[in-house]
């Protein structure tokens, strides 16, 4: 008798615990939807490091920006920052929406993250090579088209991360003649430079009998 209550009660632990880790496994992590303030400007997102790191890039430079004689006077092209490590991170709706349809669903929310290329650690461990040092630069690019202020579907923004306080402020749309075009003339796939992140460039072809 007591050999046959163990094994029910063991039974209904086994899957009252099933039911936990199954529900666990399904249950949709938070909203990524872009926030803005009360006069248009894009809440620096939170969260993002979890979301799904796509590719990176090493100090990328622009044939527009080299071609500008006025940034080369300036010894830096614009939109360029030399000797940095990009990371860039997609949403998770957003992903999952492009790996089943190939195309980025509105809201879709790409980050940023700039970290300057270090040669010396602290330690003096690294003999050679570069590693991501401190933050420099925080961007995102939105496509939402009931963003406050209308214009292309696609925005974009670069936070100010200088501040002393550590808050790091809203930032407003550029103009869309500044990125979007540019954007719009160079990217594979909806704007977005899908050529230079693997995680997106290096899916299988969909499955045209599907």
């Amino acid at each position: 008798m007591r050999d046959r209550w163990s094994r029910r009660r063991f039974a209904v632990l086994a899957a009252g615990l099933l039911a936990v880790v199954t529900s666990a496994a399904v249950a949709p992590g938070p909203s990524t939807r872009p926030r803005y303030t009360s006069d248009g400007k894009l809440e620096p997102p939170e969260g993002y490091r979890a979301w799904v790191f796509v590719g990176a890039d090493l100090s990328p430079q622009y044939r527009a920006d080299l071609e500008d004689s006025t940034a080369r006077e300036r010894g830096r092209p614009e939109g360029t920052r030399p000797d940095t490590f990009h990371n860039i991170y997609i949403n998770r709706e957003a992903y999952e929406e492009f790996l089943k349809t190939r195309k980025f669903p509105d809201p879709t929310l790409l980050v940023m993250e700039v970290f300057r290329a270090a040669e010396r650690d602290a330690k003096g461990v690294l003999a050679r090579g570069r590693f991501e040092a401190e933050r420099i630069g925080l961007e995102a690019a939105v496509k939402d088209t009931k963003r406050p202020g209308g214009g292309k579907d696609w925005a974009y923004y670069d936070f100010d991360i200088g501040g002393k306080s550590g808050r790091i402020r809203p930032a407003a749309a550029f103009p869309d003649d500044k990125c979007y075009t540019c954007h719009l003339h160079h990217a594979t796939v909806d704007n977005v430079w899908v050529q230079f992140y693997p995680v997106l460039r290096d899916l299988p072809p969909l499955d045209a009998s599907r």
